[in-house]
């Protein structure tokens, strides 16, 4: 998969932040480890159709900053999978929706999973996730005709 990726020179997280980041990824790991994909992606699903508002790439990227931070001190490896689905997570509790994507490139075969923002732009990733073919995506619901959202 991946290692923990460079998200910039700007101010690290504050405590609470990379506590809910170690949190969020750890929670992952494990539910990846004891439930079948297919139910992990359900939940996501769940999580995502409840955001009230996009998250803002700021959001996403500051998202991303904590579990950075927060991996470091779970004593287990927090690749992209389970960051980036730990991202949608901890965005889901605020009610805020991102795109969770997974993906697959050649030659030689590897598989990736990153977060985008409302327009496509993968956030808190090397300019090489480009080369890789989205195979899953989870979205938050979009709005309806005559739907209300706050």
């Amino acid at each position: 998969m991946s290692t923990p990726m460079a998200t910039g020179t700007q101010a690290q997280p504050n405590a609470m932040a990379a506590t809910a980041g170690a949190a969020a990824g750890l929670t992952v790991w494990l539910a990846l480890r004891v439930l079948r994909f297919d139910h992990v992606t359900t939940v996501v699903r769940w999580l995502a159709r409840n955001a009230r508002r996009d998250a803002t790439s700021a959001e996403i990227l500051r998202t991303l900053r904590a579990i950075d931070a927060g991996s470091r001190f779970v004593p287990v490896r927090v690749a992209c999978l389970e960051r980036s689905l730990a991202a949608v997570m901890l965005l889901a509790a605020r009610r805020r929706g991102a795109r969770w994507h997974m993906g697959l490139r050649t030659p030689p075969i590897t598989s990736h999973a990153w977060v985008t923002d409302s327009g496509g732009e993968p956030i808190g990733e090397q300019a090489s996730v480009m080369a890789y073919r989205t195979m899953l995506m989870i979205s938050p619901r979009q709005h309806t005709l005559g739907e209300t959202r706050d």
